[in-house]
């Protein structure tokens, strides 16, 4: 008898956790900066591409280079820009930040202490 009253009492609890996650699941989407971007043309840091992920975590890329030569963390500021903080492979005390603009579904422009460096173009959503 206890055994059947347990397990009724467990139904509810599973429907309101299942409908819970299904409420929040699609509040998880990744930012529209995630994905693969890549340079638009030559720059001054000769930056070719970024790989901004799901997680809070992106690499860019100079032009013929198989490693990144930076590693980053990223934060949303709003819908269509995140800001950066990123460390160079080579030396890890200096911190550079970027802020990241998307300025339409496939361009984004990098800029850094207020100056665009660098645009990109999307090519692989993540």
């Amino acid at each position: 008898m206890y055994d059947q009253i347990k397990e009724k009492s467990k139904k509810p609890l599973l429907t309101l956790f299942l409908t819970l996650g299904l409420i929040i699941l699609p509040a998880c989407s990744p930012h529209p900066a995630s994905g693969t971007w890549v340079s638009t043309g030559d720059n001054e840091y000769n930056y070719s591409k970024i790989l901004i992920h799901f997680k809070p975590q992106l690499e860019i890329y100079t032009q013929g280079a198989e490693k990144p030569v930076q590693y980053c963390g990223w934060s949303a500021v709003t819908k269509q820009s995140i800001e950066m903080g990123c460390m160079s492979s080579n030396e890890q005390r200096v911190e550079d930040r970027y802020h990241f603009n998307i300025l339409s579904k496939a361009n984004a422009e990098l800029i850094k202490d207020g100056k665009v460096i660098a645009s990109f173009i999307l090519v692989d959503e993540k």
